[in-house]
């Protein structure tokens, strides 16, 4: 009994051995494999590969002028490439981040990746930049954005304009005078200027420029865009005012709009609100201005904001006085 034990406990102990064997051959087998397997990833990067630019959510934007223009730009082989910005083909910065304001309008942005063996890549985007709300503009009237040299002109529905202290036209200073609490602004064009179209620039107190757009400094006749809203006879007397557009008159103007009217007889008289004062001071008789009228004769009113107003609240447009006959009106 003793001896048959003995041989079990010997046969036991010999297969476990075995199996413990067997075991740590395989493990040797694992660890080795997991060190040399040809199919485990190896990444390497020099300065001989071609760059990237990696953003993958690079779009057209648009800011206004006192919003800073923020990108980040990721590369690869980062430690080899350099990235430059671009707008509209002049640099303005280097690094792969951006934090800048921009000029107003509307810009090509071109970011390039050049590595240090001469490779590049880029790309390009659209940014617009707009005036910020509080920045002097314009209006932007052609007819008013046209004058001779040496001659001056009013450009209406501007704004901001109690910032400006100075004006430009193709980078010479002018004559100018800001109306009608900053919506106006009249203006004198150089007189040694050719004809052509030139830039038209505010300037405020601390030398920020404002683009202002172009103005046509020409000696060409300016066109007309007189529109006839009114022709006919109608004669005026102290009895008989033109009312024909008293309720629909002011649906077609606004300020800067010049009104013409077309006259004959012999008399006097003028353009006025419903309540018979003048359309351009408020001004009632005697005071209102009556033009006298001998023949043929044309009035002429440049409509202002106050005309605007007082057109509204005193209940429209009137032709009054006496002794003429309305012909035509016109409004430009």
């Amino acid at each position: 009994m003793n001896k048959t034990m003995k041989q079990y406990k010997g046969k036991v102990l010999k297969g476990m051995m075995m199996l413990f064997a067997m075991s740590f051959a395989l493990a040797g087998t694992s660890t080795l494999s997991s060190c040399s397997s040809d199919d485990d990833p190896y990444f390497t990067v020099s300065e001989n590969d071609d760059p990237r630019i990696l953003n993958t959510d690079l779009a057209d934007s648009k800011i206004d002028r006192k919003t800073n223009y923020k990108l980040e730009i990721k590369v690869t082989p980062v430690h080899y490439t350099t990235v430059t910005w671009l707008l509209d083909g002049t640099q303005i910065a280097e690094g792969t981040t951006i934090d800048q304001t921009l000029p107003v309008g509307n810009h090509e942005l071109k970011i390039v990746a050049t590595t240090t063996k001469g490779k590049t890549t880029s790309r390009t985007l659209n940014v617009t930049v707009t005036p910020a709300a509080d920045d002097p503009a314009l209006g932007t009237n052609a007819i008013e954005l046209w004058v001779a040299p040496g001659e001056t002109t009013t450009i209406h529905e501007c704004k901001n304009l109690g910032l400006v202290q100075k004006v430009l036209i193709a980078d010479k200073e002018v004559a100018f005078e800001v109306l009608d609490e900053g919506t106006t602004l009249k203006v004198t064009a150089p007189s040694d200027l050719a004809n052509g179209d030139y830039d038209i620039t505010l300037v405020d107190g601390n030398g920020v420029q404002f683009a202002g757009g172009t103005i046509k400094v020409t000696t060409e006749a300016r066109p007309s865009m007189e529109n006839t809203i009114w022709e006919g006879e109608f004669a005026v007397t102290w009895g008989t005012a033109f009312d024909a557009l008293k309720d629909t008159f002011l649906s077609k103007v606004k300020a800067g709009t010049i009104l013409r009217v077309y006259v004959n007889g012999n008399g006097q008289g003028t353009a006025a609100t419903a309540w018979w004062n003048n359309i351009l001071t408020g001004k009632g008789d005697p005071e209102r201005g009556d033009i006298m009228v001998d023949g043929p004769a044309k009035w002429e009113f440049e409509l202002t904001d106050l005309s605007i107003q007082l057109l509204t609240e005193q209940d429209g447009f009137l032709l009054v006085g006496d002794g003429y006959t309305v012909k035509k009106v016109t409004i430009e």
